[in-house]
């Protein structure tokens, strides 16, 4: 996405890195300016904009502008809802060794916060646990409308699209398996086995599973299953709001695509650090 110009230029934190010197002609300094930007982002500054890069390395502006661009288009760094820059998801291919220590919803959690955050929604990673799906990470937005859902609830298998992301994953033999015996559930299951196996069309072109108003009249959710080494689904993750802020066309065209991404990135995490 763009990135708007901000007016003003503070002092500058700390001078410019002398990259200018000429003593070592096999030294890119645009590719090292590139990188200081990069460092300037931590837990402290999860999100700067371009006049705040700036003064953190007493670059001129316009420069600071051109590489932020160039890395945005790159998939370096993105721009959240206040078009303030953010590392993105390609960062994470810098360092699997490090990342490989970190806990699944540690790593996610500021890209689900940033989903749940552009579009005033709810985000978050589930496990399936006893015949339903226990949250271990939920991330929300601005939204009024935000279910009264937080880390450590479950949701039901059968009706929750942390659930149909669950199942979709699975065949017809092994969901009847992960399904159980429970009256209740199995109740459930029969008044939304058709919209479910009709959502899993679109799973099986697309690569994300749409729960429109099933789990919760008027919430639209997206969600997708996170693969362990093994194969199997070990978290689904996903990203759902009121309909009227999250329609259909908005979660096929961006928010389920930015989860597949998403989740093939942990699943490429998780296979590196095997």
């Amino acid at each position: 996405p763009p990135i708007a110009r901000r007016a003003g230029a503070g002092r500058p934190a700390r001078p410019a890195a002398p990259y200018g010197d000429g003593q070592d002609r096999q030294f890119v300094a645009a590719l090292a300016r590139g990188l200081d930007i990069l460092g300037c982002f931590s837990a402290a500054r999860p999100s700067l904009s371009v006049t705040e890069i700036a003064h953190l390395l007493g670059i001129p502006q316009p420069t600071v502008w051109r590489l932020c661009h160039t890395m945005t288009k790159l998939g370096y760094l993105t721009t959240d809802s206040d078009d303030r820059l953010r590392p993105a998801l390609a960062v994470l291919r810098l360092g699997y060794m490090v990342l490989s220590e970190m806990k699944t919803a540690e790593l996610a959690k500021p890209y689900l916060q940033e989903l749940a955050d552009r579009y005033a929604a709810a985000s978050g990673i589930a496990v399936c646990e006893d015949n339903g799906m226990r949250l271990i990470l939920r991330c929300e937005g601005s939204s009024e409308l935000v279910l009264n859902l937080q880390t450590g609830s479950r949701v039901s298998l059968v009706t929750s699209s942390l659930g149909w992301g669950y199942l979709a994953d699975l065949s017809p033999q092994e969901r009847e398996v992960a399904l159980g015996d429970d009256e209740a559930a199995r109740k459930s299951w029969a008044a939304v086995e058709g919209s479910f196996l009709q959502a899993c069309e679109g799973y099986r072109t697309q690569g994300f599973i749409i729960n429109a108003g099933v789990f919760h009249p008027g919430y639209n959710t997206a969600a997708v299953p996170v693969r362990g080494i093994d194969g199997r689904t070990a978290f689904v993750i996903n990203c759902g709001g009121e309909s009227s802020l999250l329609p259909i066309a908005v979660l096929e065209g961006e928010v389920g695509p930015r989860l597949r991404e998403l989740a093939r990135m942990l699943e490429d995490v998780a296979e590196r650090a095997a």
